[in-house]
């Protein structure tokens, strides 16, 4: 077949979607040692998008199609109005392949190299919708997310700051609530700097809305490095105590309780939140630390034991004093309970909103009249755009 031939044939295939046969066409006129014309060059990229890059499984295989890919198609405009470019939602799921695998062959420079191929601001901030209520991270935003992921893994914690910035002022509607995690970055970025104030002020705001474990352990790793350690401990038993996450994803924040009480004096439960630590990888069937066989022994505690539950258990109490550390016990009577069983209490002149699921007895005792106990704590209130105080940890004191 000659090159003229299989360059109309790449066409025809082309303008009916078949690439795998177009690229195979322009593959063979490209051996023949022909130059590809200007027009087919987008053709072409387009067919190793689809045939090659949109199905890759590895990410030695997807770099090897976005690098033949990017010979031949350019970035497009697409800040004011989307335009189809095959080079920039390449390079985009290339950098998502890295992103998901940033700890390993030095994969978060990588990432970096490539994002510095794309204009940010050539970049749509359109959000497709994945269905009636949902809808895709803008190509801005992924963008943005992924080189400011790199820059915190090689510890460029300036360039982290300065592009989460430029995000937040770029980017006009975040999806998923980009800009807290966006916030979260800057945060995380000073408290490596050394700047803690800065970092909880960030965190202030972020807790308002986004109420993870991990935002709680955050503030408290600030508030240790302060050595306020009253307040270290209250935000990370608060973290303890929060039922999202795993157990197993909680272990330095395990240790860093215990590093608090060590620092408190209070040895004993230091080394009971290592032991705690231990007995998980154990079960897991991770490796151990060195040296801590030996210092465990020496308390006399079972090496072998997998039964991380029942300490997570008995620690929870101690957990439980460390959150409310300083606030004493309030009493009050339910005035108000709605279909969904949340409701008021009021104590003195006062009236506190709570969750049901905060009321530890019997969920039949929640009713209008029923005399309980509670400690406060701070939550945000969207409606009225405040900080308020809401009843948890709530007995009933009827029986």
């Amino acid at each position: 077949m000659s090159s003229k031939v299989d360059l109309e044939k790449a066409r025809e295939y082309n303008k009916v979607k078949k690439y795998e046969e177009s690229l195979s066409c322009y593959q063979s006129y490209l051996e023949s040692g022909e130059e590809l014309p200007e027009i087919d060059k987008e053709r072409y990229a387009w067919d190793i998008y689809f045939a090659r890059v949109k199905n890759a499984s590895t990410i030695a295989e997807l770099e090897e199609y976005v690098k033949e890919l990017t010979k031949y198609a350019k970035q497009k405009n697409s800040s004011r109005r989307e335009k189809p470019c095959s080079y920039t939602i390449s390079i985009l799921k290339l950098m998502k392949f890295y992103s998901d695998n940033i700890t390993f062959n030095n994969n978060a420079y990588k990432l970096i190299a490539w994002a510095d191929k794309l204009n940010p601001d050539y970049l749509s901030n359109n959000q497709a919708k994945r269905d009636d209520t949902h809808k895709y991270n803008s190509n801005k935003e992924n963008w943005y997310l992924q080189i400011t992921k790199g820059l915190f893994e090689i510890k460029k914690y300036d360039d982290v700051i300065r592009l989460s910035n430029e995000a937040l002022e770029k980017i006009p509607e975040f999806n998923n609530f980009n800009d807290y995690w966006f916030k979260y970055k800057i945060a995380k970025s000073y408290k490596e700097l050394g700047e803690y104030d800065k970092s909880l002020e960030y965190l202030d705001e972020i807790v308002k809305v986004k109420n993870d474990w991990f935002i709680y352990h955050e503030i408290a790793k600030n508030y240790y490095l302060k050595e306020d350690l009253d307040s270290s401990a209250k935000w990370a038993a608060r973290a303890a105590l929060s039922p999202d996450g795993k157990v197993e994803s909680k272990l330095k924040l395990y240790l860093l309780i215990g590093d608090i009480l060590k620092a408190k004096g209070y040895e004993d439960e230091y080394i009971m939140h290592k032991y705690l630590v231990y007995v998980i990888r154990n079960a897991k069937d991770w490796t151990q630390e060195e040296g801590w066989d030996e210092e465990l022994a020496s308390y006399e505690l079972d090496l072998d034991n997998t039964d991380y539950k029942s300490i997570h258990k008995e620690l929870s109490a101690l957990w439980l004093s460390l959150k409310f550390i300083g606030q004493e016990r309030q009493y009050g009577k339910i005035t108000k309970v709605f279909e969904n069983n949340n409701g008021f209490i009021k104590s003195g002149n006062k009236s506190y909103f709570f969750n049901a699921r905060e009321f530890q007895d019997d969920k039949s005792f929640i009713y209008e009249g029923t005399e309980v106990s509670f400690f406060l704590e701070k939550a945000y209130n969207r409606k009225k755009d405040e900080v308020v105080d809401n009843a948890v940890n709530i007995y009933c004191e009827e029986f």
